[in-house]
């Protein structure tokens, strides 16, 4: 009788797959660290300007699929937890999804501030749309750093404001 050992499911492997894709684009000195606990937060990435750390941070939840699942002008990301979504709105941080396509050996991505909300609180899942233009094999990470420099700043900014407003 032949020896049994445990299996590497598909979905894993393709998960790993999809995470390498878009380490391997990210600027070499920038800090990709994996969260021990995923709460659609699959990687949380240190932003460097100049060489230096500033504080600014990219969260990144990426999914992965085998074939296209949109159309030609959107990519789809189906049954993410409305919950999920609400604790990601919630981060200080700025927030992307990203979705690997496997056939098309691509990514593309979007950030969370541009998608709606769901219309139902309720509803358990939602739906969401990942512009196609949106490659990840095309993205200008420099444009990525402005984008979450000024963000950061902002929240920041209106946060110290909030608290001396209250002092």
């Amino acid at each position: 009788m032949a020896q049994q050992y445990p299996g590497r499911h598909p979905d894993h492997v393709l998960a790993d797959e999809s995470e390498l894709f878009l380490r391997q684009r990210l600027p070499p000195d920038w800090v990709v660290d994996k969260p021990q606990h995923d709460y659609g937060q699959d990687l949380r990435i240190g932003l460097t300007e100049d060489g230096q750390m500033r504080g600014w941070e990219l969260v990144v939840q990426i999914k992965a699929s085998e074939t296209p699942s949109g159309n030609d002008n959107y990519e789809t990301i189906e049954g993410l937890k409305t919950s999920t979504y609400n604790y990601l709105r919630g981060l200080p941080s700025v927030v992307m999804f990203v979705k690997y396509v496997r056939s098309e050996a691509e990514a593309y991505w979007v950030y969370l501030r541009q998608i709606s909300a769901p219309a139902n609180e309720s509803q358990a899942t939602m739906t969401l749309r990942v512009p196609r233009a949106n490659r990840v094999s095309e993205i200008a990470w420099n444009e990525v750093l402005a984008h979450v420099r000024e963000v950061t700043e902002c929240k920041l900014e209106a946060g110290l404001r909030l608290y001396l407003e209250s002092v």
